[in-house]
């Protein structure tokens, strides 16, 4: 996805942010860090670019959709415009950032903000800003060597394998909020969402991975919430339909609306079902839904979970559905207990 073999930090600036509803301090670096270890650069360039492993873009917003008015899109699009700027710019984002987290459960942390050159995206060259806010440090041990005597002392850093919040923002689509990636392994209360809510005020960019997933996850709500009410379906159809919209996803490289529906579906009562649902998904997701596309492998690998269906029985069993309805039949004896009937062809 992006490729960092050829890329630099050029510069590099620290802040660290306290919890303002707190009353912690905001504590701005003099200037921008001096990076003259080459081992160290290599290090920090994998730290802000390695950990972003899906193509799932987002764009900077506002309200309106006046992009312009968003003040991370103006902090960014000044270094980009004079990367000699980013020190003076990392404060006004670290600033941004201490007022976004007004929220006594919000952690005080490390700001990292890094200009990148040289990185790689499908074979283009492409310049980014990488902002990090590292919130939990671990303990390390340090061994010292003289002669033969050792020593060994503990010592609390930042661990590079990892990142609690992150985003690189690479410079391209400008006019449309840029093309940005994001972490953000926080819990999901709403305190957390701070940070791509009210920090960066970030919404996903509508191409073929967004139309994959919300595809996806439009059928699964699908299921889940109106089949069984309009339709009386049991767990075992359910899972044939999941599994036929696997298929469909897996086999093909372009999406067709019409053809997925009447392939998942089959049911013409189902597909006017399922369209209606689709109209009111763009709705209370403001998503638009396109009748074609180019299906996202990604996507459909990131969303491979949601294809797998369990039938939970009482605390005794799950059965684990992958398709062919025709295999399990439902049903009750004479004593009135509930049963399931599998058939299969060999056992693994």
């Amino acid at each position: 996805m992006i490729d960092n073999r050829h890329a630099a930090i050029g510069l590099l600036a620290i802040h660290h942010i306290g919890c303002k509803s707190r009353g912690e301090e905001l504590a701005y670096s003099a200037s921008a860090l001096n990076l003259l270890d080459d081992g160290l650069r290599d290090t920090l360039v994998r730290f802000f670019t390695a950990h972003f492993r899906e193509p799932e873009y987002f764009r900077f917003t506002w309200a309106g959709d006046e992009v312009v008015l968003n003040p991370l899109y103006n902090f960014v699009s000044n270094v980009f415009d004079d990367p000699t700027c980013l020190h003076e710019q990392s404060v006004h984002i670290a600033r941004r950032l201490y007022d976004a987290g007004d929220h006594p459960n919000i952690k005080e942390g490390d700001l990292l903000v890094a200009y990148i050159t040289g990185l790689l995206r499908e074979g283009e060259a492409v310049d980014a800003i990488g902002i990090i806010k590292v919130e939990n440090r671990e303990t390390f041990l340090r061994t010292t060597q003289d002669g033969h005597t050792f020593d060994l002392a503990m010592e609390s850093g930042i661990a590079t394998t990892k990142v609690d919040k992150a985003c690189l923002v690479l410079n391209s689509g400008r006019d449309d909020g840029y093309m940005v990636l994001n972490i953000d392994h926080s819990n999901r209360n709403r305190e957390a969402l701070y940070w791509r809510d009210e920090f960066l005020h970030l919404t996903p960019r509508n191409d073929n991975y967004q139309q994959t997933k919300n595809y996806i996850q439009v059928t699964k709500e699908f299921i889940k919430e109106r089949m069984p009410a309009e339709f009386e379906t049991d767990k075992g159809s359910e899972a044939a339909i999941m599994g036929r919209s696997f298929e469909y996803f897996k086999n093909n490289e372009k999406f067709d609306a019409q053809e997925y529906e009447v392939k998942v579906f089959k049911d013409n009562k189902v597909v006017e079902a399922f369209q209606d649902f689709r109209q009111d998904y763009e709705g209370y997701r403001s998503v638009t839904l396109a009748d074609e596309f180019d299906i996202s492998e990604p996507a459909v690998r990131k969303q491979s979970r949601v294809f797998r269906s369990v039938i939970k029985l009482d605390k005794n069993f799950h059965i684990y559905v992958h398709g062919d309805k025709n295999r399990i039949f439902k049903g009750t004896d004479d004593d009135g207990r509930k049963y399931y009937m599998l058939y299969y062809d060999e056992e693994a």
